[in-house]
């Protein structure tokens, strides 16, 4: 087996090894636009509007899922045609592992797929996108910025947002989905609380206060329209204000780009999103399906965006990319390495500012260094030694994957060179 295949072996089997789900690998974009691509349309009432206990159940799957409970998530998912796939991505982070949530065929419920990172670097980070069939290339650009950004988790809605005639019990009234103004159908997970859309979230915000909801839109715009629309979900400008900080990094990538911000310009009302479930629910709204909420954490982002500009391809993707990143910084203590650490393994230091990497383990026999490509770059053969230091003094600035073989076992680390 060479050392390629032995670190995408790795992160399935050992670092996870308490997981159950059904392994597959492969590049992890195609797979979800593949998906994104077979979604039903805006007529067919194929989206199954969840039970209570359905979705009692949902949350628990969840959190098995954040605990890395892979086995127990994937016994309660069968229950509602659900199932946990390992999906280790050999393109675009060779080796990295994500937990993906997904119906099993044939579907009943649409209730959408949801990826969750093993060992995100922005573990605060997460990426929605309710409308990828009406919002064209929301689904495909949210995909993109999340492999990128190695952020902590990625969610993509089940069916168009207009698939189902019956209506949402939550406020708001919209016309995209007729001629005249009517509620939200049950199909629109950004105004429906009784989804797995909203329990994800609500299951991700609970694990983490500190996460951050960045909610991908398009629109059409108007002569009076900037080319961007963004909020918090709320008229308050929040402690940590993350939508004038996106704004202000858009707009270096692009300074032909103009905004509205629904906290800063407080007379603008088109398209800010304060009827937006996951916004009310992020921003701790009194009613989560009736009340606006009437402060900010900051935690929840909407972003509407003109077509040319930033969603119709890659180059407006990576506009959005490069924005989030330069936004939220990477978190390079990974699980992978606290595993490690447990282990008894040590690897330090990690970014590597120095010349050199120290491992320390019990009867190391083989150090191996791969780039993101999958190249091995260092290879080496150790008598059972207990500590070993690698010079990287001539390596390029980015991230590694190190490979270490010690008695019995062999781990897979991450390593950042600056």
């Amino acid at each position: 087996m060479n050392t390629k295949t032995v670190i995408l072996f790795l992160f399935l089997m050992l670092t996870f090894g308490n997981s159950k789900g059904q392994a597959v690998s492969g590049g992890l974009e195609d797979y979800l636009n593949t998906y994104i691509a077979s979604l039903p349309g805006s007529s067919g009432n194929d989206y199954t509007q969840a039970i209570t206990s359905q979705l009692n159940d949902w949350t628990v799957v969840v959190n098995e899922i954040l605990n890395q409970n892979i086995s127990a998530a994937q016994t309660t998912a069968s229950a509602f045609n659900y199932q946990v796939i390992e999906y280790t991505d050999t393109v675009n982070l060779p080796g990295q592992l994500y937990y993906i949530l997904e119906e099993k065929s044939p579907q009943t419920n649409y209730w959408g797929v949801y990826v969750f990172n093993a060992s995100p670097c922005r573990e605060n980070l997460i990426l929605q996108a309710p409308h990828p069939k009406f919002d064209s290339n929301t689904g495909k650009q949210a995909v993109y910025c999340f492999t990128r950004l190695n952020a902590k988790a990625l969610f993509i809605s089940g069916t168009h947002r207009c698939n189902h005639s019956s209506f949402s019990s939550c406020d708001g009234t919209t016309t995209v989905c007729s001629e005249t103004s009517s509620a939200y159908p049950i199909s629109d997970m950004a105004h429906n609380t009784d989804t797995a859309f909203q329990k994800t979230t609500a299951a991700l915000l609970s694990a983490n206060s500190n996460a951050v909801f960045i909610q991908l839109h398009g629109f059409g715009k108007k002569s009076t329209d900037p080319y961007v629309i963004m909020s918090n979900g709320t008229r308050v400008t929040p402690t940590i204000d993350y939508s004038t900080q996106i704004q202000n990094e858009l707009s270096l990538t692009d300074n032909s780009l103009t905004f509205k911000v629904a906290h800063v310009d407080l007379s603008w009302t088109r398209l800010i999103g304060f009827t937006n479930t996951q916004g009310r629910l992020i921003n701790s709204s009194s009613s989560v399906c009736d009340t606006n909420a009437s402060n900010s954490n900051g935690g929840f982002i909407h972003i509407e965006q003109e077509k040319n500009k930033l969603r119709l391809d890659s180059i407006g993707w990576e506009k959005v990319n490069t924005s989030l990143s330069n936004v939220f910084s990477c978190n390079t203590l990974t699980i992978t390495e606290q595993n490690i650490t447990q282990k008894g393994f040590k690897v330090y230091p990690n970014p590597v500012n120095a010349t050199q990497i120290i491992i320390e383990a019990n009867q190391i026999s083989r150090v191996s260094l791969l780039d993101l490509n999958g190249r091995t770059i260092i290879n080496k053969d150790y008598r059972q030694k207990s500590t070993v230091k690698l010079d990287v003094r001539w390596l390029s600035s980015g991230m590694y994957f190190l490979v270490i073989e010690s008695g019995n076992a062999t781990f897979n680390q991450k390593v950042i060179v600056n």
